[in-house]
């Protein structure tokens, strides 16, 4: 019987706070709006699909989201790393802080969470071999950081002066990865001993297939895309955000976030969107969270 590719959905469970952060609004409290209300919605409609989730969480956040943690795990989904406290520019961070953001992350969510913390995912795709190599020295099994599209250029040139010069675009080795390897691999050299599993991309022109762009682009441009990537024979990483199932008004979400793509649709909107994209995926692709497709492949 011919085995099907496998697809990931991960979730990165960045905080209203830290989005502004990336918008190059500081100092903002630690906020915990997506925890109470996107995370439950996102559950709910993950259960109704039957699809489990990677969610890459802010370890800032662990000790205080354990409960919602383990009831995570224990709903069959993987809790990952997005760092400890989703700074940007991340790669050039100097190496103590480094450190703290890799090993020290991968530590608290262990804890918190009472499961293996297998996978890492760099704010912003900021990652580099510097930090590949802290990755792997820290006793990760995969990143999941890699975003090959040319598009990836265009969104540093944004987050660079949307963040008012804050940092540099090439701290990050933004052609490499640009035009690198589509589906899964073995890392060498710095990274050594990981996988990297990247975000989802077409063939030809890597046009992204991530559910920001759903937001951006025309459906049917990017429900084509969607079905272009589904019809090869090759693994789909999928990735969303929490804040793509939060409404802007009614929940205390700081009303700076409407420059968010999709915080001005209506949630009953996105909520279907999300459902017909999952419900594509789950039809094509045997669902598995970034873990099990590596001991899988072990």
């Amino acid at each position: 019987m011919r085995t099907r590719p496998f697809a990931v959905i991960s979730c990165d469970l960045d905080t209203v706070d830290r989005h502004l952060q990336g918008y190059g609004i500081e100092d903002l409290p630690p906020c915990d709006v997506i925890y109470r209300t996107a995370v439950p919605r996102l559950l709910e409609l993950l259960s109704e699909c039957g699809l489990p989730c990677v969610f890459f969480t802010i370890a800032r956040d662990a000790h205080d989201q354990r409960t919602l943690l383990r009831e995570m795990v224990a709903a069959g989904h993987e809790i990952a790393s997005h760092s400890m406290t989703h700074p940007q520019p991340f790669s050039s961070l100097a190496e103590n802080a480094l450190n703290l953001e890799v090993a020290g992350s991968k530590a608290a969510l262990s804890e918190a969470s009472g499961s293996e913390i297998a996978g890492f995912r760099a704010p912003a795709w900021d990652i580099n071999d510097r930090v590949l190599k802290q990755i792997a020295g820290a006793g990760y099994s995969y990143d999941a950081s890699v975003f090959p599209t040319p598009a990836l250029i265009a969104s540093r040139l944004s987050a660079y002066h949307r963040s008012e010069g804050m940092g540099s675009i090439f701290s990050m080795d933004l052609f490499a990865h640009a035009f690198s390897k589509r589906t899964p691999y073995k890392l060498t050299g710095a990274g050594s001993g990981l996988t990297e599993f990247p975000v989802a991309v077409t063939r030809w022109l890597r046009f992204p297939t991530y559910h920001t762009l759903a937001y951006l682009t025309p459906k049917p441009v990017f429900m084509r895309a969607l079905r272009s990537v589904l019809k090869r024979n090759e693994p789909l990483g999928y990735e969303l955000h929490a804040a793509d199932l939060l409404a802007l008004s009614d929940e205390g979400v700081d009303q700076r976030m409407d420059r968010h793509p999709g915080m001005k649709l209506p949630l009953e909107d996105k909520t279907a969107l999300l459902r017909e994209i999952f419900t594509q995926i789950a039809a094509a692709r045997d669902a598995t969270t970034y873990r099990a497709a590596v001991d899988r492949a072990a």
